[in-house]
């Protein structure tokens, strides 16, 4: 475990988009797992410039996202849309390459074992991205929740489909980003003196590939 710490969330977002980068320059062919949260943007922000100048490639590197609602009316991927204005839209990330665990045709269970297994197929995640939620939670999991691989949930009256704690311990490399001082509370109960029950987040300090990115405010409870 490793904890980086920034002045402001720029730094931030480059020194994340630095890191995903580099895994990506080193292995063309690695797997890249991606969450959704207003914080990460400035690291989406750094790698789609770094897309746009020409310093980075996705042409071959496969990409997980970590939770999606599960189908209503609309029919809409809405993360992934979100995540497509972010960051899709701006590099040659094409379709073929994106996995979403979503499916209008099977049950949510069924999906979660197929997102599963894709990322067993590919030899599992090399690289995931997350944020620090203010409630300490990782991804859309509560914290009951230790041991689930991707499963469905659902939180006050929203369905998802996430990957579980257990899925995002198997990955080789978590980058967990939190920016601003509404997360401080977060960020010290994740990396200090919070338990599984009170910061599922928590679990993540016991990865020894765990790199935490911390802007000053994020961090100034430590």
């Amino acid at each position: 475990m490793s904890i980086l710490i920034y002045r402001d969330a720029k730094t931030v977002g480059a020194a994340a988009a630095t890191l995903i980068a580099s895994h990506i320059l080193r292995d063309p062919h690695c797997a890249i797992a991606v969450d959704y949260h207003e914080t990460l943007l400035p690291v989406y922000d750094s790698l789609s410039a770094m897309t746009e100048n020409g310093l980075l490639c996705w042409g071959d590197t496969q990409i997980f996202q970590l939770f999606e609602f599960q189908p209503d009316e609309s029919g809409e991927q809405r993360i992934a849309n979100l995540l497509g204005k972010s960051l899709f839209a701006k590099t040659d990330i094409s379709e073929a390459q994106y996995t979403v665990p979503f499916s209008r045709d099977v049950s949510a269970h069924e999906t979660a074992e197929d997102f599963e297994r894709s990322i067993l197929n590919k030899g599992g995640i090399d690289v995931a991205l997350i944020a620090v939620r203010s409630d300490g939670s990782l991804l859309m999991n509560p914290c009951t929740d230790h041991d689930l691989a991707t499963h469905a949930e659902t939180i006050e009256g929203d369905s998802f489909i996430t990957a579980g704690i257990s899925t995002v311990m198997q990955v080789k490399h978590p980058v967990i980003v939190a920016i601003g001082k509404n997360y401080a509370s977060a960020v010290k109960a994740m990396l200090q003196d919070g338990s599984l029950c009170d910061s599922p987040l928590a679990a993540l300090r016991l990865h020894p590939g765990a790199t935490f990115i911390l802007d000053e405010e994020a961090a100034e409870l430590l």
